[in-house]
């Protein structure tokens, strides 16, 4: 008896394979009995069919990516699908819309339309929204930005001043550049309806007084004539007026002159 217990005991403290495969499987079980337990163990779905898993996963259907457009009098860009507006094949109608204008743009989608630019009148404004909106139809709104560029200040020009044709004594005749000196007169009178032309004669202080006044007056007439052969034809725009004072200050030449003003 005492034999055989000590074979066996020496058995068991033997390095032999079967006694640590049996630790080891004692311990792996204690550790799978503790994870059931403590519910750290494999779900039920690890190691039965995934069909779940398996199962193809329905691919989510696109969205239609929304209208959108951008014009000018040289290009045209969109994106999305705007074949179903009535417009969109027509295009190079409304490029040619947005010319006659600085850096004139349209941009909108298929329910509104913005205007943008710079045009010079108010009245090419409303043109512009005008055409627009019978190009894009009633069921697009139109919103008209465009601007109207700042009217420029008006140059206030000053008349001309008086004009002096000089004649030689005793004479009537035009002295030869009558038509360039009388030129700025008559411009100014074209250009200015309600404007008139006043002509005041001198004469020569020397000699008879009622001759030497006939005569500048026939001076101014012949100022007169050479206005409404230059197209001032009004006889109303055209007033003869005796001078205040017919002193020359001693120039005689100064004297045998004809002042055309305007007022």
């Amino acid at each position: 008896m005492t034999s055989m217990q000590n074979n066996q005991s020496i058995h068991c403290h033997q390095p032999s394979y079967s006694c640590w495969s049996w630790i080891v499987a004692l311990i792996l079980a204690l550790i799978l009995l503790w994870m059931l337990l403590t519910g750290r163990g494999p779900s039920s779905t690890c190691c039965g069919a995934s069909v779940d898993a398996a199962a193809p996963v329905e691919e989510a259907t696109p969205v239609a990516e929304t209208f959108g457009f951008t014009a000018t009098a040289n290009d045209f860009t969109s994106n999305g699908d705007g074949t179903k507006l009535s417009w969109f094949s027509q295009t190079d109608g409304l490029k040619a819309l947005l010319a006659g204008g600085d850096d004139l743009q349209a941009q909108g989608d298929d329910k509104s339309v913005v205007l943008r630019g710079t045009v010079d009148t108010e009245a090419i404004k409303q043109q512009k929204a005008a055409d627009a909106q019978a190009f894009f139809g009633p069921s697009i709104e139109v919103d008209n930005q465009i601007l109207v560029k700042a009217a420029e200040p008006v140059a206030v020009m000053e008349p001309p001043p008086a004009a002096k044709l000089y004649f030689d004594t005793g004479k009537t005749a035009l002295p030869s550049d009558s038509g360039t000196t009388l030129a700025p007169i008559v411009e100014w009178l074209k250009g200015h309806d309600t404007a008139k032309a006043v002509l005041s004669g001198y004469h020569d202080p020397r000699g008879n007084q009622a001759v030497n006044e006939e005569l500048a007056k026939n001076r101014a007439k012949s100022v007169r004539e050479a206005l409404k052969a230059a197209g001032i034809d009004d006889e109303a725009r055209i007033e003869m007026r005796k001078p205040e004072s017919a002193d020359s200050g001693g120039d005689l030449s100064e004297a045998r002159r004809v002042e055309v003003s305007v007022e």
